[in-house]
């Protein structure tokens, strides 16, 4: 008797997943809890086990094609008799790699055998608008025509930027807005073509938004550590092993605080006209994957002594490599820092991860000379960047905002209070 397997719902707010890459052929006996598949939603990216012993029928999916919750991935046939009820798949249990924001799941009716749900489906019939359920439910929310949407998503599909664009257009504008043309590489003898999968596509996607929305601008300004630098020495001799990171998270957030500064913990709700001031410090460290760039999420910084926020950085970098962290310590930052440590050169201009308005840039320390007291000493020196969503936040303040960091950092006796 043949068994259909549909995709769980394996995270709040997910409605539709990546098929990144089958683990079973056609015809090949699983157990239960065997791999099947590994998925990749807004939320999380898991790898999906065999809810029964069987023997793989039929993949409904190619690697690449976007699934919706509560589709049929994969049809098992028994290979003995069996009345085995269908396994749930606990939500617990599923390894989390990457996690982005994503909206609130909308339920999709079920259509009757044979017919199209016109407008709660993606793949839809000829002519008809390809976009995923919760794109569907903002464009009526908003009033947006999708027939009028140039698609900007993969395989032609209407996403959430292309109907808040529109939205954010006046009347007459919005169904005549056209979307970027997607760029055509022609094909040549020499190359290599590698299909844009995964957690490189949800990076695009990513990147491409906070340019599209955020109006960035960066500020540099160069950092003395030698403070800090002795400071650790002093703290290792006690027990304490860090790096610099944790100091720079901590006066970060100190900063944050201020009411000056208070706009830096914010995003912009363009559709409310509403700018959304946050009361949680939750600190986004960017960190580097074989697959790609992740942001873990340090908690409640300002709860956070210097020592347990130690101990918490070290934690989600070592877990964001490992793909072992769970899904709210891969959501939710309301700031984030980005490092590129040794290989940091002198500066860059970090994207902001987006919806928040700025992302702090690290660096690397290096003994320069410089002129203290009308003397040249060598000190320990780092440039910092910070880039800037310009529609919220001025340049007077996004200076006024790296320079406190600075003071702080320059001075960490102001952060001695934090290291009980």
């Amino acid at each position: 008797m043949a068994f259909e397997f549909k995709l769980p719902d394996i995270g709040e707010g997910v409605v539709e997943g990546e098929l990144v890459r089958w683990l079973v052929e056609e015809g090949q006996p699983v157990q239960e809890d065997a791999p099947m598949f590994e998925i990749l939603t807004d939320k999380v990216s898991a790898v999906i086990p065999s809810p029964r012993k069987g023997v793989v029928a039929r993949r409904h999916f190619k690697e690449g094609d976007m699934v919706p919750v509560g589709a049929v991935v994969v049809t098992l046939a028994d290979s003995e008799p069996t009345s085995a009820a269908p396994v749930q798949l606990d939500p617990a249990k599923v390894p989390v790699a990457v996690v982005v924001e994503t909206p609130k799941p909308i339920p999709v009716p079920v259509a009757p055998q044979g017919a199209v749900a016109k407008d709660e489906t993606d793949e839809g019939a000829a002519g008809q608008v390809r976009a995923a359920p919760a794109t569907r439910k903002l464009a009526r929310d908003l009033g947006v025509d999708l027939a009028h949407l140039k698609p900007t998503g993969d395989n032609g599909r209407v996403t959430r930027q292309d109907v808040e664009l529109a939205a954010a257009k006046p009347p007459a504008a919005s169904a005549t807005r056209l979307a970027p043309t997607p760029t055509t590489i022609d094909r040549g003898p020499d190359e290599e073509r590698i299909a844009l999968r995964g957690l490189r596509r949800k990076i695009l996607q990513k990147m491409r938004e906070s340019k599209d929305h955020a109006a960035h601008f960066t500020y540099v300004d160069e950092v003395d550590f030698t403070a800090v630098n002795a400071l650790r020495a002093q703290l290792e001799e006690r027990g304490l092993k860090t790096t610099f990171l944790p100091f720079v998270v901590k006066a970060a957030v100190q900063a944050l605080r201020d009411p000056e500064f208070r706009f830096l913990n914010a995003s912009i709700d363009e559709a409310a006209g509403e700018i959304v001031v946050k009361r949680r410090y939750h600190v986004g460290i960017a960190a580097a994957t074989e697959p790609g760039l992740v942001v873990p999420v340090v908690r409640d910084v300002d709860r956070k002594t210097l020592r347990e926020l130690a101990a918490d950085v070290k934690r989600i970098g070592d877990g964001a490599r490992a793909g072992t962290l769970k899904a709210d310590e891969m959501s939710g930052s309301t700031f984030t820092i980005t490092s590129l440590g040794k290989l940091g050169g002198m500066f860059a201009t970090p994207i902001i991860n987006y919806p928040e308005v700025a992302i702090l840039g690290l660096h690397k320390v290096e003994k320069r000379p410089v002129v203290i007291d009308d003397q040249i000493v060598i000190r320990e020196r780092m440039y910092m960047t910070c880039s800037f969503d310009h529609r919220l936040i001025d340049g007077h303040v996004g200076a006024a905002f790296v320079q406190r960091i600075k003071d702080l950092l320059e001075n960490p006796g102001l952060l001695l209070a934090d290291l009980a």
